[in-house]
């Protein structure tokens, strides 16, 4: 073999490889920015649900303690800790909503469109998922509504894995629109790692500006915030992964056999089109920063 005909084999590698690598950068960077306007959009709607209730209440909002980062929001101070209402009315008013939003738009799906469509799929998974482990971890408003009404554990369960199915069905049915089709493995990188980064920065921003923030010192929440960004990366991995299992494998089967109704087309992602969801993650950003600060 000439030096040339190695020259060129090496040349064509190197193309290959930095297209492979910008093929998974581009939809890993766009899932991290995401993740900033749809954890802000479906944490305001969870805790605009408990304000609504506290205000009904006659109990005036000092904290609506929402924002775009990977640890707990707030509503302070809580009406009647005893009322289920109190700890169901931010579910139901985040899942109502946000089912609104997703069958306006289902039609109409976009990369434009996408960070909302998100909302309704994203609800249920970490609903449906994170109040299984509420429940198991003996926190969380399923807990404490089975601890006010002494209500079986079965049946919370039931109902969150069922909201889970769903949820995981609707969002990765959306996956093609990060530029991602069932047989692209890169899959399995863009989800775990592009939802890692969230999380990571979400721990980041809880350690620096938490301790010390209003919120901290007037209800003393510090420790039980950090420590929900503590442990919000793993959980964030593991469900990246889930998704990303079960995209390239059961999806993938009868992706093609979907009704055009519910088959989403791929997008084809460019680095330009990342200004609308960069304008999205600095617009959450800078709104969170200045409810905790």
């Amino acid at each position: 073999m000439t030096a040339e005909s190695i020259s060129t084999i090496m040349i064509d590698t190197d193309k290959r490889t930095t297209h492979v690598l910008a093929s998974a950068l581009k939809p890993t960077l766009l899932l991290f920015l995401l993740f900033f306007p749809l954890t802000f959009m479906n944490m305001f709607l969870h805790e605009a649900g408990h304000a609504l209730f506290n205000l009904s209440e006659g109990v005036p909002i000092h904290f609506l303690y929402a924002h775009p980062f990977s640890f707990l929001g707030f509503v302070r101070p809580m009406a009647d800790y005893y009322s289920i209402w109190e700890h169901a009315s931010g579910t139901m008013l985040e899942v109502f909503v946000s089912i609104l939003i997703f069958i306006l738009l289902w039609k109409h799906r976009s990369f434009y469109t996408l960070p909302f469509l998100m909302i309704f799929p994203w609800t249920a998974v970490y609903d449906g998922i994170g109040g299984v482990f509420d429940i198991l971890g003996h926190s969380g408003d399923y807990h404490n509504i089975m601890q006010i009404t002494g209500l079986p554990a079965a049946g919370f369960y039931i109902m969150n894995l069922m909201l889970a199915v769903v949820g995981i069905f609707f969002f990765i049915s959306l996956l093609p629109l990060l530029g991602m089709l069932p047989e692209d493995r890169k899959t399995l990188f863009v989800l775990p790692v592009g939802m890692l980064l969230y999380s990571a920065l979400g721990l980041m921003i809880a350690y620096l500006f938490v301790p010390g923030s209003p919120i901290d010192l007037r209800y003393h929440l510090a420790p039980e915030i950090i420590q929900s960004a503590y442990y919000r990366p793993l959980f964030m991995v593991l469900i990246g992964m889930l998704l990303a299992v079960i995209y390239v494998t059961l999806y993938r089967r009868f992706y093609k056999r979907l009704p055009e109704a519910l088959r989403t087309e791929k997008v084809n992602l460019s680095w330009r089109a990342l200004w609308y969801p960069g304008l999205l993650f600095t617009f959450s950003v800078i709104l969170g920063l200045m409810v905790i600060l």
